[in-house]
């Protein structure tokens, strides 16, 4: 029997007690916090309605109903709870055992028709580096990638690369006027910082130039309305985009080379951060299907074209107000012409069951109007479609603006936090600490990445998506606090205790019985919850309830050693009790690591 297998047995038996009563038999069982409750329970509330009794009562007609004798010691009715004492010996053998003979990957579920999911994330502009808000997006976008894998789906990971548009326009515009010919190299510069400082002068130029035209005319116009009108440099930028969709020879090649200097530098960050994806288009070459898509829904009377020759979608089709055009004027093609035809063909070609849009929440109504529009031209298409919106990153001194120059480049962030961690195991080799001293400069700096990179995956993800946060450096690398390094360094002791006991590795089915401590059987329960914990927070797309389980079992591991009743382990004096808890200290470590990998946390053997 596997885990997963265990829940079933259990919801089976649960289902069976209920339909005996006329009742539901969908119940979400979970893992009791307090042991006197029994081990795992459900609320007879719901059923008040429809049984026309009182939960109490309820409780305990289900719980005089269950089935015991197997997985099931005793059934007691509590308040309008049923609550479930499993035979612990049976069920921490199936936990055990399944643990140290899979290993990480024992949550893994068992599918034979396996769904398959498209999930796009990271999706930057050619014309600035990633930053901090990038850097949510990617590590949401690993992490729910991780989760759905984990939860037995087939994942196709996808990166669009939005390399063309009238904001690549402008910064190609901005290195015309003041790059004066020169390359990353000349100016040692990543080449993404190199082209972003290029984006924040034409911001900077832009603003100035529209000062100046209304302090000399008297007029006022909102700025995007100016840059189509009146603006000399907008005139530009809008030449340019004709010219590339032309294909005009020179404004191609500089197209191509300034996007290969940001390219080139957004792999170096995706390398660091362990961001990989199966595949990465580029809008490049997906704007042209997506402009065959809109002349094709014109043709049949879906899409209307305007006296100017643009073409929009009437969006009282799909109960919305006003119009949505998806091609200009002048047959230029917009973001939601491209995103129609990205969807589309990913629909043909990988045929998903669902297709997951990992974009901050500024963009909800733009991918509510993409999915109805999408459904309205290939019926069907756009309600497989979701947009998992999550919420800004702010700093200390408010929101981020590209354009502005007031964002936090990710490779900032990231030297950043490494400093700081390799500041705090520099200050622990100092002040004696053993498993510290004689550490060479290239193991300290291998440790203090390793640190860094789980401090910030950790802080990031803790969050759930819809929320907004303020990111603290400092905080996330606090080796006491509900972090990344917490996490690590309560795996890297479980993984000592193993080496110096030389033992724990082998299952022994015999053992189980010895593990009655209260803390062990704790330790057995947040196990058992943890495969069916990944299948949850997979549908939820929700890798916040994985960041929390790993630190609860880390916290609840650390409990063993701090214990006022002692909690002996390498010092026990039994020998097969010994053996027995370093059994339960490898499956936890066993544990903690496949969490943190959910993360995209890559663990240290030692701290």
């Amino acid at each position: 029997m596997t885990v997963h297998e265990c829940w079933s047995a259990l919801n089976e038996l649960v289902g069976q007690a209920l339909a005996a009563l006329g009742l539901p038999t969908d119940v979400d069982l979970q893992v009791t916090p307090d042991p006197e409750m029994g081990d795992v329970g459900f609320p007879a509330f719901a059923y008040a309605r429809i049984a026309r009794q009182s939960p109490v009562a309820i409780a305990e007609q289900v719980a005089a109903q269950m089935q015991t004798g197997g997985l099931i010691r005793e059934a007691r009715a509590v308040k309008g709870y049923v609550n479930l004492f499993l035979d612990m010996d049976r069920v921490g053998s199936v936990v055990l055992g399944e643990i140290l003979a899979k290993g990480e990957r024992f949550a893994v579920p068992s599918r034979q028709d396996s769904e398959r999911w498209t999930i796009e994330y990271s999706a930057p502009n050619t014309n600035k580096p990633l930053h901090l808000g990038h850097v949510r997006n990617n590590l949401l976008g690993m992490s729910i990638s991780n989760l759905a894998q984990y939860a037995g789906y087939d994942v196709i990971r996808l990166n669009l690369i939005n390399d063309r548009g009238i904001h690549i326009c402008k910064t190609m515009l901005a290195y015309q006027l003041w790059g004066e010919g020169k390359t990353p190299s000349d100016v040692a510069a990543k080449g993404d910082h190199f082209v972003g400082k290029l984006y924040v002068r034409f911001d900077r130029e832009f603003k100035a130039e529209f000062q100046q035209w209304k302090e000399q005319t008297g007029k006022t116009l909102e700025e995007d309305a100016y840059f189509a009108t009146e603006s000399k440099l907008g005139a530009a930028a809008q030449e340019l985009l004709r010219k590339w969709e032309a294909e005009d020879p020179e404004t191609r090649s500089l197209w191509k080379t300034m996007n290969d200097w940001v390219l080139g530098g957004f792999q170096e960050t995706y390398l660091r951060m362990g961001c990989r994806f199966d595949e990465v288009q580029y809008e490049s070459q997906t704007w042209r299907p997506g402009k065959d898509l809109v002349l094709d829904g014109l043709m049949r009377g879906i899409l209307e074209e305007k006296p100017d020759g643009a073409v929009v979608f009437p969006l009282e089709k799909v109960g919305l107000e006003g119009e949505k055009v998806l091609l200009r004027g002048d047959g230029t093609s917009l973001y939601m012409t491209q995103d129609l035809g990205t969807a589309l063909e990913r629909y043909q070609r990988f045929a998903p069951s669902k297709m997951v849009y990992v974009v901050g929440d500024e963009q909800l109504y733009h991918f509510d109007v993409l999915f109805r529009v999408l459904d309205a031209l290939r019926p069907g298409v756009g309600a497989l479609c979701f947009h998992l919106a999550y919420g800004m990153v702010r700093l200390p001194e408010g929101r981020m603006k590209s354009r502005e120059g007031t964002v936090v480049d990710a490779d900032v962030l990231m030297d950043e936090l490494k400093a700081l961690a390799l500041e705090e195991l520099t200050s622990r080799s100092d002040s004696g600490m053993a498993h510290h001293q004689g550490m060479d400069a290239e193991e300290m700096g291998y440790r203090a990445e390793r640190i860094a990179q789980a401090a910030l995956k950790f802080f990031v993800l803790k969050f759930t998506p819809r929320k907004s946060f303020e990111y603290d450096p400092k905080q996330s690398i606090d080796f006491a606090g509900q972090t990344g390094p917490y996490c690590l360094y309560a795996y890297a002791r479980t993984r000592s205790l193993i080496r110096k006991g030389g033992e724990g590795e082998v299952f022994d089915p015999a053992l189980v019985s010895l593990l009655v401590h209260p803390l062990e059987q704790a330790m057995l329960k947040m196990l058992l919850d943890y495969p069916r914990l990944v299948v949850r927070a997979a549908q939820q797309l929700d890798p916040a309830k994985i960041a929390e389980y790993a630190y609860t079992l880390s916290a609840g591991f650390a409990r063993m050693f701090t214990d006022k009743t002692g909690y002996p382990i390498l010092s026990c004096e039994e020998p097969a009790l010994r053996r027995a808890r370093l059994m339960l200290v490898n499956a936890v470590g066993i544990t903690i690591r496949s969490a943190l990998s959910i993360l995209g946390i890559d663990v240290l053997e030692e701290m």
